[in-house]
This record gives structure tokens, C-alpha cells and sequence, in this order.
């Protein structure tokens, strides 16, 4: 009879640990116990018998994964327990694109564009894109002109699809939309009574389930095993029911995500009412598009949704509403904070910052949208949202890299562009965030282990703020790094690019080219003032007040009250080359009374002075204003003084400020966001040398 092998390891799904224990429990056995299962048919037996068993095991581990949203890995699985959360996943987003047209040579009173016109981008990568007016738009014309301002335009191809309603073989009135990629934002539901009655009622999302009744015209969306929409609709008591006959009609857009974002430039493709003779002016360039939601997405926004329940107390509900969105905006990052956080406190506000996709900041129609349409439904009757821009602090790196070429078999170029690969992925996946934080330790050892020829590196980092200054017109911006900075001695620490022109102060007519900007360098630093931290008491003369420290020439006297206190110190001479300062107050040779005064010295640093400069037709640096600014180095705050340049040497009239940080651990918070300019090829630099 055959008994038990009781050693079998069944928590081992090894191919080999199975045949071994099948060949084990084999040779057991009374019968087999001398059988040589290795040189016999019964071998291959045992290997059909291991594998079998091995995908068995395979199998059923997978099953038990898919039964769980944090493993399940295949997408209709993670689609149907996103869906027992109430979280329908995204959906492609069309890219959205606003321009004016202007059309010539009107004879009409008025002009319409219809929905769904169509424009032709120009080239991204080499391809142009279809883009369609998602509504009509109507002007009246002046002097044969009809001029369209602020349309929008979204990337895609209209679609439709049409159903017939047949309760016998559909009875949950289930509909898929045949386009993979539809834009469920632009998705349109009509309900036509039959083919006989063209008369039509149009369906709008189910959103609030509280308030539906069963003479709600909505509709429910859900992505299908397939991974395409589906659209369904009431039971009678939870929205109206179709009756048998009736019609759905849907019209959306096709769109391609993501892959035309930046367009800026459109061709209107048809004439309108015969008029074609028109021009396209581009505002905003295409932004705001997105590929349908990953798996990933899923997993990590389907809890939140749910525990946020569609409102919003914490942090969190904010920012799980705000990105999960119904109106097709689609953002890289999302911060939230209670006016109680800021300095000084703002209460009864809750400030939110939005980075969008493809884009620095959005528009004030889009934010104006998002407060109504998205933030204020969901907020506190007493809590006034407030959104505010990011404010961007850009990094500008430059590595050196020493290497060993005997260790490798990549060109000095190939190891310069392995390095810049790896600083790009590292502040890729750190950076342009909120919240975020960039060490040059942690880049540095990344650069290291990149290959093992690199023998060393070392990081340079400088900090960048970049706006447009507005021109011809006198202006205060303040730039806020938010770490401390280092004060240029001999040299300036602080630049500006590119150049600007000023009007000559002295010759109103002139304009003066190739004008910068710089920090008045320090050759000394001396005493600033003195703070009193105990004015002493009875003293009948002034006391002496002494300087010590490693520096020379600081001098100053002191003043007393009516009371015989120390009311204030006055510096008289600030010295040079000092570190680290102390106060010695003694009383004066006469006063045998006056005693417990104390001070401490402040020195020079904490502020300092911008001024602009340019070079004469000699090529001599001359100053053209000697304060245009300060700085505050301990706080990291750079203002400029009625900034008013006539010009920026820039097609898009930027002006960067460059400064040095005392730290290379650059953190942000807030509304801050760090992080490289992707279209400034200098941000990265990379210097290889060879070691011989």
C-alpha cells in the first residue's frame, strides 16, 4: 500500500523541488523502491507531472493576486475593483489649444463657426494634428471683418456611434463605445424616442447619486473588460429608464493624448459660410492633454476617491478631487495648505497650487473654472479656496568628472553623455514637484555608480529665478530662494541674463545696450551696529565701548538716558576683516557707580546691493545705477528696486537672476517647485577628463 511522504516541501513552487519530491514519494513506495527513475520513461512522466504542478501553482498565485487591487497587475482586473470604489479611470484627454480668427471680406451681419470645425496643426515631431472647435461660436461683423476671440480647440477626430435600445437582449441598456481612446470629456448622449420620432432628450453624467430620482436624464460610464468606455443607463429609481425602441446617440472625439502638446500655430482647414479668406492668431499653445489612466494611477487614486467621498476637509480630499476632475484638466502636481500654515497666518482660506501638464502655470480662466466647477462644490461652507502659481526655482548644474579609460571601453563623449543621462533621470524622477528635494550628495553618488571608470566627481550648483519684467514701466519683484546665499567678495555672486537696454538717465534720448545685472562685491566686512541685550543701570557718564575680534578699526560710542541706561550705541567706524566680534562695555574713568551693560555685535553681510552695469564703446565697465536692489543673504530674498528696463535681449522677454547658495541641498514647500529647464541648454554641463 502507499503511504504519505510527510517531508514534502509544499511551499516551494521550484521545478526542480517538485520532481524531486514526486521522485521521493515514488521510491517509498514497496513496489518502486528499487526503481531507477532517473534512466527509465518514468523520468519524463515526473517532468510532465512537475510541470503541470508548477503551472498549476502559477496560476492559482495569480488568481489569489488579481483578487487584490495593491496585486493585481492585469488591467480589467484592477478597471472591476477600482470599480467597487466607485473610481471610473481616466480616459485619454484631448490637448486643448485657444486662438482668435479673424475673417476678412464678410458681407454677412454675423458669422458662425460650427462645432466641430476643423484646424490643422503645425508639426510636433513631424506630424501635424486634426483639432476641432468643441462648440459654435458666434460674432456679429464689423467693417467686414468677424473677428472669434478665445476659441478652443481640442486635438482629436469627431466621432459617433448610435444604439438601438432592445430590452429583450439587453436589458441593462449596456452600450460600449467602439473607440479606444475616446475623450469621455467631450463624450455627448443623446436619447432619440425611435426611428420614427427624431425628437431627442440629452443625457448628462450621474455625478451626485443622492439626488437622482427616476426622472433623472443621466447616464453612468464605466471602462469595460476591453479597456473601451461603456456607457449605461437608470433602473427606473436611480435615473430614468429607456424604453424599448428608444435611441442613444453619442458624439465625441478621438483624440492621440498627449503627442501634439505644445502646438501653436493652426490652419483653419474649411471656409466658413463660403468665407475663406482668414487669419489664426495663436494665444495658448496646445496643453492640458493626457493618455489614459495607467494601472498604477488606478491603484494609487481609486483608494483616495473613495475616502474622500466627494468633499473635502483634509489636504488630501483637495487634492485627490482636484486631480481626479471632471472637466478634462489634466496636472503634473497638486499642493494644498491651510492659510493657518502661512507667515503670518490667513484663516478661513485654503490655498492651492497647480502645476499643469505641458505648461508652467495655468491661465486665469482655467483657474477661475477649477474654483467654481471643481473646489468650491466640494469645500466647507467657511473655507474660501484661493489658487495661487507655482513659484519655480530652476537649477543650473555643472559636473566634473574625472575617469580612468583603462577601465572602460566608452569615449571620453560617451562617458559625457552617460553622465548627463544620469543627471536628467535624477532630477526627473526628484525634482519638478512639490515638496521635493535635491541633494548634490545623493546626484553625486548617482553619477558614480554609473560606471566604474569615474573616479571622482564633484557638483557645482547655482540657483535661478526667471520672469518677464514688464517694459518701460517702473516695477518691485522680489525673488524669494528660500536658502541662504553666498556674498560675492572681490566678485559678484549674483548675474542676470540675457542683456537688457536702459534709457541713459543722463541722456533721456539714448538707449544704452548690453546693460547686466550684479552684486556690488564686498572686499571687507565690519562691524554693522550693535544690539543692546542689557542696558545696564546707574550710570552717571557714557560707558566705553570696545570692539574685540579678529578684525581692526571697528570704533563706537554709546549714549545714555535719563535714567542712567544705555539707550542706544553708535557704530562711528565698521572696520575690516572680521569674523566674530564682541562688545566690552566698561564704565568711564569718573563713574564708580554705572555697571550690567551688555551688547552684541551685528556684523556686516545679511544685506547687500545690486546695482546694473555695462561696457563702453572702450570696452570699459561702466555703472549705469549704483542701487537697483538688495539682497538679504541669510533669508535668500533678491529685490529689485524700480526695475524698468526698456528692453530684454529675448524673443520671449525673459530675464534669468542667477545666485550662489551656501547649501547644496535645495528643499521646496508650499507653492515652490524645483527644478531644471528643459529648454535651456545651458541648465546642464558636463566636463570630462582623463586620467592618465
Amino acid at each position: 500500500m502507499a503511504s504519505a511522504n510527510s517531508n514534502i516541501n509544499i511551499a516551494s513552487l521550484d521545478f526542480n523541488d517538485i520532481k524531486t519530491n514526486l521522485r521521493t514519494f515514488l521510491s517509498q513506495q514497496p513496489t518502486l523502491k528499487d526503481y531507477n527513475f532517473e534512466g527509465s520513461a518514468l523520468s519524463v512522466l515526473l517532468d510532465i507531472l512537475a510541470y503541470n504542478t508548477q503551472y498549476n501553482a502559477y496560476y492559482l498565485n495569480m488568481v489569489a493576486n488579481e483578487m487584490f487591487l495593491d496585486s493585481a497587475i492585469m488591467r480589467p482586473s484592477v478597471v472591476s475593483h477600482a470599480k467597487l470604489l466607485d473610481y471610473t479611470p481616466k480616459s485619454a484627454i484631448a490637448p486643448s489649444a485657444t486662438i482668435n480668427l479673424t475673417v476678412n471680406q464678410v458681407s454677412a451681419p454675423s458669422l458662425t463657426i460650427p462645432k466641430y470645425t476643423t484646424f490643422l496643426s503645425e508639426a510636433i515631431d513631424g506630424v501635424n494634428y486634426n483639432f476641432v472647435t468643441t462648440d459654435s461660436y458666434t460674432v456679429n461683423t464689423t467693417n467686414n471683418q468677424a473677428i472669434f476671440t478665445n476659441i478652443q480647440l481640442k486635438q482629436g477626430i469627431p466621432s459617433s456611434a448610435s444604439f438601438t435600445v432592445d430590452l429583450n437582449t439587453n436589458p441593462n441598456c449596456l452600450f460600449e463605445i467602439p473607440s479606444a481612446n475616446v475623450d469621455t470629456t467631450t463624450l455627448i448622449v443623446q436619447v432619440q424616442q425611435s426611428s420614427s420620432n427624431t425628437a431627442y432628450q440629452l443625457y448628462t453624467p450621474a455625478t451626485d447619486y443622492l439626488t437622482l430620482n427616476s426622472n433623472s436624464a443621466v447616464y453612468f460610464l464605466q471602462e469595460g473588460m476591453s479597456g473601451n468606455y461603456q456607457i449605461y443607463f437608470g433602473d427606473g429609481i436611480l435615473g430614468q429608464q429607456l424604453s424599448q425602441g428608444n435611441i442613444v446617440n453619442t458624439y465625441y472625439v478621438v483624440t492621440q493624448g498627449s503627442l501634439s502638446a505644445g502646438a501653436n500655430n493652426f490652419v483653419l482647414m474649411q471656409s466658413l459660410s463660403g468665407y475663406s479668406n482668414n487669419t489664426v492668431y495663436p494665444v495658448t499653445a496646445a496643453n492640458q492633454g493626457g493618455d489614459k489612466e495607467s494601472i498604477n494611477s488606478i491603484k494609487f487614486q481609486a483608494p483616495k476617491a473613495y475616502s474622500s467621498q466627494g468633499r473635502a476637509v483634509t489636504k488630501d480630499d483637495y487634492i485627490t478631487i482636484i486631480q481626479q476632475n471632471s472637466l478634462g484638466y489634466s496636472f503634473d502636481a497638486v499642493n494644498v495648505w491651510g492659510g493657518q500654515e502661512n507667515d503670518p497666518p490667513v484663516y478661513g482660506q485654503v490655498f492651492v497650487c497647480i502645476k499643469p501638464t505641458g505648461g508652467y502655470t495655468l491661465t486665469d480662466t482655467q483657474k477661475n473654472i477649477i474654483s467654481q466647477n471643481i473646489i468650491q462644490p466640494v469645500s466647507m461652507m467657511t473655507v474660501k479656496p484661493v489658487i495661487i502659481d507655482p513659484d519655480y526655482t530652476y537649477l543650473k548644474l555643472s559636473s566634473n568628472v574625472v575617469y580612468d579609460k583603462r577601465k572602460t571601453l566608452f569615449t571620453t563623449s560617451q562617458i559625457q553623455n552617460l553622465v548627463y543621462g544620469v543627471i536628467q533621470s535624477f532630477t526627473n524622477a526628484n525634482l519638478n514637484t512639490f515638496n521635493s528635494t535635491f541633494s548634490s550628495s545623493a546626484l553625486s553618488n548617482s553619477i558614480q555608480a554609473s560606471d566604474p571608470s569615474i573616479i571622482a566627481n564633484e557638483i557645482t550648483l547655482q540657483l535661478q529665478k526667471k520672469f518677464n519684467p514688464i517694459l518701460k514701466q517702473s516695477e518691485t519683484y522680489k525673488f524669494y530662494f528660500n536658502v541662504g546665499l553666498s556674498k560675492g567678495i572681490l566678485t559678484s555672486g549674483i548675474s542676470s541674463y540675457p542683456s537688457m537696454k536702459f534709457i541713459d538717465p543722463t541722456t533721456p534720448t539714448n538707449i544704452i545696450d548690453g546693460v547686466y545685472i550684479e552684486e556690488v562685491p564686498s572686499e571687507t566686512i565690519g562691524v554693522d551696529s550693535i544690539q543692546i541685550l542689557n542696558p545696564g543701570y546707574q550710570y552717571q557718564l557714557a560707558p566705553t565701548v570696545t570692539i574685540l575680534g579678529d578684525g581692526t578699526g571697528a570704533t563706537a560710542y554709546s549714549i545714555i538716558d535719563v535714567n542712567g541706561r544705555i539707550s542706544s550705541i553708535v557704530v562711528t567706524n565698521a572696520g575690516q576683516n572680521y569674523t566674530q566680534a564682541v562688545v566690552q562695555i566698561t564704565p568711564a574713568a569718573n563713574d564708580s557707580t554705572g555697571q550690567g551693560g551688555g551688547a552684541v555685535a551685528i556684523l556686516q553681510g545679511q544685506y547687500g546691493t545690486l546695482r546694473t552695469y555695462y561696457y563702453n564703446s572702450n570696452n570699459v565697465k561702466t555703472i549705469l545705477n549704483t542701487n537697483i536692489g538688495t539682497v538679504d543673504y541669510i533669508n535668500g530674498i533678491v529685490t529689485l528696486n524700480a526695475f524698468s528696463p526698456y528692453d530684454i535681449d529675448d524673443p520671449l522677454g525673459q530675464l534669468s537672476i542667477t545666485v550662489n547658495p551656501k547649501t547644496t541641498i535645495i528643499s521646496s514647500q508650499y507653492n515652490r517647485i524645483i527644478t531644471v529647464d528643459a529648454f535651456d541648454p545651458t541648465a546642464i554641463t558636463v566636463n570630462v577628463v582623463v586620467k592618465n
